[in-house]
């Protein structure tokens, strides 16, 4: 929206030599994304709500303005860029240990058990990163597990069983054996 026209001679930027200038107002965005299935029944433009989608495939739609504020009002407004816009971007490496961090506190809180296999996470960590597309065997799932299990600060249960037992580094490279890790 326009705030207001200026008339001005001078070059803005010392490029644009436009006599006339606008000055803008303040880009607002939703706080929260508007999920037009929700809402598909209160607007008029959108004729079939089974197929709502359909009707805001161009992001740009003529509508009424009864239409407008209906969706205007639907969610408060912010001059801050939100979140739901932002990318983000991982190297591997942080992504993997993300993932690790997170299915641990999946585990903490749904699993009845103090303790959880490593052999049995780290299954469940390859499934994991199966899905995200990531490409890793489970000897590497295993190997970089080995050499990162120290900065996750997860607190490892050593066994006497040597099925179970998995050989994980400390920060200075000392090789240890263990087999659970502590969901407390």
């Amino acid at each position: 929206m326009v705030d207001e026209i200026i008339s001005d001679e001078t070059p803005l930027y010392n490029r644009f030599k436009s006599p006339t200038k606008l000055r803008l107002k303040g880009i607002k965005y939703f706080s929260q994304p508007i999920i037009v299935r929700d809402i598909a029944k209160e607007l008029d433009f959108i004729e079939d709500d089974e197929k709502s989608s359909n009707y805001c495939v161009s992001e740009f739609r003529e509508i009424s303005e009864k239409d407008f504020k209906r969706i205007y009002y639907e969610v408060p407004l912010t001059k801050k860029y939100p979140p739901y816009f932002e990318k983000k971007s991982f190297d591997m490496d942080e992504f993997i240990v993300k993932t690790i961090k997170s299915l641990h506190y999946i585990l903490k809180k749904t699993e009845n058990r103090q303790q959880y296999e490593i052999k049995s996470f780290l299954v469940l960590l390859k499934k994991m990163l199966d899905l995200y597309g990531i490409d890793k065997t489970f000897d590497e799932v295993n190997e970089f597990y080995a050499k990162n299990a120290w900065e996750l600060g997860f607190k490892h249960i050593p066994s006497r069983n040597p099925d179970e037992i998995v050989h994980l580094y400390d920060s200075s490279g000392k090789k240890a054996s263990f087999s659970y890790i502590n969901l407390d």
